[in-house]
């Protein structure tokens, strides 16, 4: 069991790293002034304001991280304003104030944004930008930024910075704050860092000034304006979702030839987080040690005196601390190809675990893509499945995996190739499941349930868990002492009515495909069993006579 679900509980810290982010928010005059309103009778706030909806997409994402991804770090830093502190682990920089040092996502750098968010004055102190955007310069707050990553303590990080600005020229296009902007972004550049502007306003003209600045960011670019905080929002939680290789291995098809793979996980269900136990008396986290004695002479137990076995033909077989060592390195780290089995031969009872996806890496070993290519393409072809040795890494059991050719072939999406990664199940874990033989889908009905499945456009994604989501805000609520709980809308439930009208008369079409006229499901019902109305009566006459309090001591 521990080794089946090594692929889900697998910590991303060892394969994916984590993210560094900076908020770099223009803090100028612009970026305070509210956005005309078409509807007289609607009310600005002060929320309608584009620097407020920067904000927000910090706080935002800082609420998200916490639970999502704790080991992230975020950092906010307002340029174009003449509010300045000075830093002793930065220094000073001209019109550019560090709101936040880039830390991990806690409670007090969320309740400092939301005291300036909903607070009576809390925008007070920043509210005295910059008068003239032509005195801003762009320089410094990369300077600054820079600063932040050369001392941030993780250097393996992927860095990145998210530009708030509704200013399209904080300078003139040929002047040397340009120039010195240039510089500093190709130090950022050169560094590893990714860019993204994050333009406030529908009518921003990126050709003035950022698309010279940004046309050499390779790893960053400049996206559509927004003009709502749910806009921006969808934008940042496209860039922060996390695409990363779940593990880089080798695939050994035999001993002289060798491709590179990478393994993804795709999306899953998200777990309820586990519980920890704290000291009540300090609140810290308790780590439980286990210790082992002989039962005959009451002695503690060195791993080294531990011998463990395992049961093969009904007979036991003791396994020392070197044996399962050897076992486990039976088989190189990677995947070690060890035959063919018909598609066919893949049956439904022999799932254990959510399948994973390998696809070449070049980088690791040349010519990979044209190797997998070739290999993806005769499998999908024969109808055969490679059956592999699959071991993550060097101290993992080895695992018998069966990979499913894919081939898209889809107009509609992007061309994508690649191996279902199906763990098998050895002869232990092998149930037997009563249920009636399987119909297979006709060409038909595979056809109009494409039809419809494009026509819905369900992405599992977009729908969270209710009961999740619920407990993370009453913990959210609870840590930022909140007397309000943000309630969670249920999107699980369907919108019948929208599926009507996306659909038609399709959904019926498709029902008369699935259940003919004449159609008998096999399940049968089972009927409910009648309450036996001598037990109420006697639950009745207990409560009459006093019994009940009797019995729960009450």
């Amino acid at each position: 069991m521990e080794d089946r679900d090594a692929l889900e509980e697998e910590s991303y810290d060892a394969y994916d790293g984590r993210d560094a982010i900076i908020f770099l928010i223009d803090a100028s005059v612009p970026m305070f002034k509210k956005p005309p309103v078409d509807d007289i009778d609607a009310a600005q706030t002060e929320n309608d304001c584009p620097f407020v909806l920067a904000i927000k997409c910090a706080y935002n994402t800082l609420c998200s991280k916490i639970f999502t991804d704790p080991n992230d770090s975020v950092a906010i830093v307002l340029f174009g304003t003449k509010k300045t502190a000075p830093n002793d682990k930065y220094g000073v920089y001209t019109n550019t104030f560090l709101l936040q040092d880039l830390q991990n996502p806690d409670c007090e750098p969320i309740t400092q944004l939301d005291d300036m968010l909903n607070k009576d004055g809390g925008m007070d102190e920043y509210m005295y930008a910059e008068s003239n955007p032509q005195s801003i310069s762009l320089a410094d707050s990369l300077w600054l930024c820079s600063s932040i990553f050369s001392k941030h303590k993780s250097k393996t990080d992927k860095k990145q910075i998210f530009l708030f600005t509704n200013n399209d020229e904080p300078h003139s296009k040929f002047s040397t704050k340009q120039k010195q902007a240039e510089r500093r972004i190709g130090d950022l550049q050169d560094g590893g860092v990714s860019i993204f502007l994050f333009p406030i306003g529908e009518e921003f003209n990126t050709t003035k000034v950022y698309q010279e600045l940004l046309v050499s960011n390779d790893k960053g670019g400049i996206l559509p304006g927004s003009m709502t905080t749910d806009e921006l929002l969808l934008k940042i939680c496209r860039k922060c979702q996390k695409k990363r290789t779940f593990a880089t291995l080798g695939f050994n098809l035999d001993s002289n030839t060798k491709f590179g793979v990478r393994l993804y996980n795709l999306i899953r269900p998200a777990a309820q987080p586990k519980r920890v136990p704290l000291d009540k008396r300090t609140n810290e986290p308790v780590k439980s040690v286990t210790t082992k004695f002989n039962a005959e002479t009451a002695e503690t137990l060195l791993p080294s005196e531990l011998i463990k076995c395992t049961t093969v033909c009904d007979e036991k077989i003791r396994l020392d601390k070197n044996d399962l060592a050897s076992l486990k390195s039976k088989f190189p780290s990677g995947f070690t190809l060890l035959g063919f089995i018909p598609i066919g031969k893949l049956k439904l009872h022999f799932y254990l675990s959510p399948a994973s996806f390998i696809y070449p890496d070049e980088d690791l070993v040349k010519g990979s893509r044209m190797i997998f290519g070739a290999l993806v393409h005769r499998c999908k072809a024969r109808g055969f499945a490679p059956l592999c040795v699959l071991k993550i890494t060097a101290a993992m059991k080895p695992r018998i995996v069966a990979l499913l050719p894919h081939e898209e072939h889809d107009p509609n999406q992007a061309p994508l190739f690649g191996f279902h990664v199906i763990i098998l199940p050895f002869r232990n874990d092998v149930r037997k499941f009563n249920y009636s033989e399987l119909v297979e889908s006709t060409t038909v009905l595979n056809d109009e349930r494409k039809f419809l499945t494009s026509k819905v456009g369900y992405t599992p994604s977009d729908y969270l868990d209710p009961a999740l989501r619920t407990k993370w805000n009453t913990l959210e609520g609870m840590a930022l002492g909140r007397e309000n709980i943000e309630s969670v809308e249920d999107l699980v439930m369907p919108d019948l009515d929208a599926i009507d009208d996306r659909l038609g008369q399709r959904s019926t079409t498709f029902n008369d495909l699935v259940f003919p006229l004449g159609y008998q499901s096999p399940y049968v019902p089972s009927a409910s069993k009648a309450k036996d109305p001598k037990n109420e009566a006697a639950v009745e006459e207990a409560a009459k006579n006093g019994w009940v309090c009797i019995v729960t001591n009450t």
